[in-house]
């Protein structure tokens, strides 16, 4: 019912108010599509012989590149702000959207204002910390209190029966080159005396330093769960910039409930002039697999770009991970169109070349 009354408010908001002086509309339009013919050298059996080779050709919809046309409506008429678009791909077909309706009058805004909570994923994708806050707001009511200071009511997402509501407050602010944000959010079926103190709960706190010699990032999570299971996780990450190489170091611990999970890692890379040379290596604590070394070499000049990249995994277990060797290159036209190669080799179960073509805008 709430996205069939969404749908219905909004069209009717257009409908009525489409000659209105102070309804605005933005169109856009967005597409990609990203084709290749890909060689398996290998074979896609499990018994490897010569006869397993085999030819693929399609459309390339893995997590780097999807495909298919976009269009969004963005409609804002005072206070109130919403989009209604149409995708289109082959995975999903032609599905209608409607997202972002949402109604801001001074400090307080209510409908779909999003989560609140962001230290989860505060430091980057590559170190993201496992316990992560698990307790999304559908609708909800956010206010202003102060500078710096959000607080947020709403109601759960993923519970349609209407039992349950998301309390949320976020401090953010900033002192010279300091940056921090508090977080904190609770779930509650119920009040008074029925509120125990096993409800969802999920606490953060992150701190980012930048200077000029250096750029540090650091996040710690809380979370407990309604069984009263609880777990902690922290990351820290720093970057710096040295005789034009840049050198990255970082620790992550994903959960304390889990052992011998602990990651530390360390990468440096360094261009001179078209050429870029990288190099990183990852340490787990477990005591026999884990470890990861990388190496890589790029060259880019003109239309023209190449790169080279070798992975053992498992660098530290008893039988070491064959040596993943993957060669790219790509010729970028003046019409915006990729041409593009890639080679990938590891031991006798890969063993490929892609020829592709992609374009999006």
């Amino acid at each position: 019912m709430k996205a069939i009354f969404a749908v219905t408010a909004l069209a009717a908001a257009i409908s009525g108010q489409a000659l209105a002086a102070d309804t605005e509309t933005t169109t856009t339009f967005s597409g990609a599509l990203d084709a290749r013919v890909i060689y398996n050298m290998a074979g896609a059996t499990e018994v490897l012989t010569p006869l397993d080779s085999t030819f693929d050709v399609d459309l390339n919809d893995d997590d780097d590149f999807l495909y298919g046309i976009s269009m969004e409506v963005a409609v804002t008429n005072g206070p109130f702000s919403g989009s209604l678009g149409i995708e289109s791909d082959e995975d999903t077909g032609v599905t209608a959207t409607v997202g972002d309706l949402v109604v801001t009058d001074g400090n307080l805004s209510f409908g779909q204002v999003g989560g609140l909570m962001a230290t989860d994923e505060y430091i980057d994708a590559s170190v993201t910390m496992a316990g992560d806050d698990d307790m999304e707001d559908g609708i909800a009511f956010r206010y202003v209190a102060a500078e710096g200071v959000t607080v947020q009511l709403g109601g759960d997402e993923a519970n349609t029966t209407g039992t349950s509501i998301i309390a949320s407050a976020q401090y953010a602010g900033a002192a010279g080159s300091l940056a921090y944000v508090v977080e904190g959010q609770m779930k509650a079926s119920a009040l008074g005396s029925e509120l125990g103190l096993d409800a969802p709960m999920f606490v953060g706190a992150a701190a980012t330093y930048s200077a000029d010699i250096a750029t540090v990032m650091a996040a710690l999570n809380y979370t407990s769960d309604a069984a009263g299971a609880t777990d902690t996780d922290y990351a820290v990450n720093a970057t710096t910039t040295v005789a034009g190489a840049t050198l990255t170091v970082g620790y992550l611990e994903p959960s304390t409930e889990t052992t011998d999970d602990e990651e530390m890692f360390g990468g440096v890379s360094y261009a001179i002039d078209v050429i870029t040379l990288s190099a990183g290596y990852k340490m787990t604590t477990l005591a026999d697999a884990g470890d990861e070394v990388t190496a890589g070499l790029g060259y880019s000049a003109g239309l023209m770009a190449y790169s080279a990249d070798v992975t053992l995994g498992e660098f530290d277990a008893a039988t070491a991970s064959d040596a993943l060797i993957e060669l790219n290159a790509t010729y970028s036209a003046a019409s915006g169109v990729s041409y593009y190669g890639d080679y990938a080799m590891q031991g006798d179960a890969t063993n490929s070349v892609t020829l592709g073509a992609k374009y999006s805008f």
